[in-house]
């Protein structure tokens, strides 16, 4: 099958990886697949970022995957928007059999070049919330609502973020189909295990250090921790745009000695040794970084928001009022046992790379009949 996947930037955010995982297994069964992405500068990507990113990508080469690097597939909106639709007019003319769009911008610029093409669009949460102001958010529900009718099927990572979209009539149920962001749990079980020594960090974090993610929230909430344990220690693993003000609100807090900023470290070894993971996201499409510290052992203290509710509960963890710092902090403190743990362990297993990989097959089988 000749497949195109089609993202806006290729960064270390869970919908790049996503994409790049899918391609890369894919090109493992033997399909032909392009994965077609912007030059990803408004990412801003620190060079630890920049250097996993390009690991990943040289992979999927090896694979005989092949990249195409669209200059004008910008994140912000302006005339060079038209300069990409027509660059992506061109790259469809190799004549593939599934294009497959990710996240707003790509999603919205292929599915309006696409034609004859079999199109499935997967978007990776939505930005209905956190995002924008009131008056754009009605703007691009409008639009979406419209793509919907331009597209064959519809992927959501969970069934909450599913059932948002059918909230606000953005496409149908027939056209929804639920397929979880894949996860290397043996790896990560594996690793953990190698690694697993003593308990070094009370909470873990992990992704960009960008406003939707809620750092700050964590941050605040931190400060309560510490003031029940005066040496409490999270260590937040990412980098980003917002990480100067994120340094400067722990020091204004008093707990810059309790708060590490880790860049874009290896996971893992930070995963191996915490009591804990968390993360308050304003708006998140599922949270492969819950799945990863799930398949770690941890528990897992997430916001009520969108997908992070439908993967975590009081069997695996708690889910907090992330504006409410001393909820926060309880969840934060709380003492788990190992039939906790347990739990976490077990849930991983939903959210593995090989289901993943199946529910796509499965999903490009269906729409190309």
């Amino acid at each position: 099958m000749k497949i195109l996947h089609l993202i806006t930037r290729m960064d270390r955010g869970g919908s790049a990886v996503n994409t790049l995982l899918s391609g890369i297994e894919q090109c493992r069964l033997g399909h032909q697949v392009t994965l077609a992405f912007g030059p990803s500068l408004e990412s801003e990507m620190s060079l630890q970022e920049q250097a996993k990113v390009d690991e990943d990508v040289a992979i999927f080469q090896a694979l005989d995957g092949n990249i195409v690097i669209l200059p004008a597939m910008l994140r912000s909106m302006g005339k060079h928007d038209w300069q990409a639709y027509k660059q992506i007019k061109e790259l469809l003319l190799q004549g593939f059999e599934i294009v497959h769009t990710h996240t707003s911008k790509a999603g919205a610029l292929g599915r309006l070049a696409a034609k004859d093409e079999t199109i499935v669009h997967t978007p990776h949460g939505h930005i209905f919330h956190g995002y924008f102001g009131t008056l754009k958010t009605k703007v691009f529900i409008i639009i979406e609502r419209f793509l919907a009718k331009r597209t064959k099927a519809l992927v959501a990572l969970t069934k909450a973020e599913r059932d948002d979209h059918l909230a606000l009539s953005i496409g149908t149920a027939e056209q929804w189909h639920v397929i979880p962001s894949g996860v290397d749990i043996l790896h990560i079980k594996q690793e953990v295990k190698k690694i697993r020594k003593e308990i070094k960090w009370d909470a873990v974090s992990v992704g960009r250090l960008v406003p939707i993610k809620g750092m700050e929230r964590l941050i605040t909430a931190w400060a309560k921790v510490c003031e029940h344990k005066a040496n409490a220690k999270l260590a937040l693993v990412g980098d980003g745009e917002e990480r100067h003000a994120l340094e400067l609100l722990a020091d204004k807090l008093g707990i810059a000695e309790n708060v590490h900023f880790a860049g874009w470290a290896d996971p893992l070894p930070y995963l191996a040794s915490a009591r804990c993971f968390t993360l308050l996201s304003h708006n998140e499409g599922m949270g492969r970084a819950v799945v990863e510290a799930f398949a770690a052992g941890l528990p897992c203290v997430v916001s009520d928001v969108c997908g992070l509710r439908e993967l975590v509960d009081d069997r695996v963890g708690r889910v907090v009022n992330a504006n409410h710092a001393k909820e926060v902090a309880d969840a934060l403190l709380k003492e788990w046992d190992d039939t906790t743990i347990n739990a976490a362990r077990e849930r991983a297993k939903s959210y593995s790379i090989q289901t993943m990989i199946h529910g796509l097959e499965k999903l490009y089988q269906h729409v190309r009949t």
